[in-house]
């Protein structure tokens, strides 16, 4: 066996307290090499949407990381945005670089010596500079999606008007930041086959192809609460971060277009609404049965409930962790083909796909008035998380891959 791997985890936002997809992602990697016997130093920004809450973090982790967090400001600023536009500059990714970060990373590079820097995101990678003076480890990207590709779904969702003239602008500069970067980094880990494949269709010529992969996150899906999985479902839940414009795009095409259907084919049916950062003006209506429950303290506890889970994205590239959480409990779930993208499931086996609203609409009350067919929908589901999601097997892939890279 080779040695451990001395491994530097440079985060956008901290992985712990797990709050979102992207915090999951990240942390069930870092648990997996820890597992694996690798060293891991983790170094992250906090800011005010996802602070760094140090009092809800276990002791275990605090010190086997020595995690180190770092503030930035990154709030929208309507005059920063507008001067990026004349200077040329990606403001998207301008938020996330802050002097002292810089000094963080150069501090933690003096202090110690590492095999790899893991950059989660390409909100890290403006640190990369940084990082070559003081070291020669082989940076690694690991592209939780294609950005500039999912802020482009997210402006095809949008009308006309300055917003859109903007986030189309912002979004063209991301493509180009991600087609320079692959200068910059020695290898690419990509949650998903077909983000990978857009990273190696942009390699330079003289870069090898093998040094882009596709590894999709893991979970601890053996220990995942799936009690309920034998019971019927008796409503339809969302639950998300409300803070992702993805999601807010989604839900509300749900509830605007998709859940009228379905409530006037079963006025009993319920819709639970639940996520961080809930719009103000998104209610509870009981005459069409939704409920709007905000963010939940469990959100595994909440999964593991008889519900029919709907995940109704139409925007964005990478892989749908609260997805993955679902099949992991054993809950049905109903999808678009936008939804399931990254993972190789079957549509009709392991989830139930629906790109419009009467087609949505009409499976969410087939799997309510069919509790059979619910019930074997999400045992197939958590088979399918059990054979494809383990985060230690995931890491040993990662392992190596990485430990190929280091020795070569």
């Amino acid at each position: 066996m080779s040695a451990p791997l001395r491994i530097l985890q440079i985060c956008h936002k901290p992985p712990r307290p797990a709050v979102d997809g992207g915090c999951i992602a990240m942390d069930s990697l870092t648990t997996g090499l820890l597992a694996e016997g690798h060293r891991v130093k983790v170094l992250t920004l906090h800011t005010h949407k996802h602070p760094f809450l140090q009092d809800q973090i276990d002791h275990t982790y605090l010190e086997a990381t020595a995690i180190e967090a770092i503030f930035a400001d990154t709030e929208l600023n309507l005059r920063d945005a507008l001067s990026h536009v004349i200077t040329g500059e990606s403001y998207h990714l301008s938020r996330f670089h802050v002097p002292e970060m810089d000094r963080a990373i150069e501090e933690a590079l003096r202090v110690d010596m590492y095999d790899v820097i893991l950059l989660e995101s390409l909100f890290t990678t403006s640190y990369i500079p940084a990082i070559r003076r003081l070291s020669d480890a082989e940076i690694v990207l690991r592209a939780h999606n294609v950005e500039h590709k999912l802020w482009e779904d997210v402006s095809q969702g949008m009308g006309p008007g300055p917003k859109k003239w903007l986030l189309n602008l912002f979004q063209s500069k991301l493509a180009a930041e991600e087609s320079k970067l692959l200068h910059a980094v020695d290898a690419v880990a990509a949650i998903t086959a077909n983000d990978a494949q857009w990273f190696r269709d942009h390699l330079p010529d003289s870069t090898d192809t093998s040094r882009v992969i596709a590894l999709p996150f893991g979970l601890d899906v053996e220990n995942r609460l799936h009690s309920e999985m034998n019971t019927p479902p008796n409503a339809v839940l969302h639950l998300g971060a409300m803070d992702w414009t993805p999601n807010v795009q989604g839900v509300q095409w749900l509830k605007d277009e998709v859940w009228p259907l379905a409530h006037q084919a079963s006025p009993e049916l319920r819709l639970l609404l639940a996520g961080r950062h809930m719009p103000e003006d998104w209610t509870s209506d009981e005459s069409l049965g939704i409920d709007v429950l905000g963010e939940v303290e469990d959100a595994q506890a909440t999964y593991n409930s008889p519900c029919i889970v709907v995940v109704p994205l139409h925007a964005g590239s990478g892989m749908r962790i609260k997805l993955a959480e679902a099949l992991a409990a054993g809950r049905p779930v109903v999808t678009t083909t936008k939804g399931m993208e990254g993972m190789d499931l079957t549509p009709g086996k392991h989830v139930w796909v629906a790109d419009d609203a009467p087609a949505m609409s009409e499976a969410l009350v087939r799997l309510i008035e069919s509790p059979e067919t619910a019930i074997e929908l999400g045992k197939a589901g958590r088979q399918w998380a059990l054979d494809h999601l383990g985060h230690r097997a995931r890491a040993r892939i990662l392992t190596d891959h990485l430990q190929s890279w280091v020795d070569a």
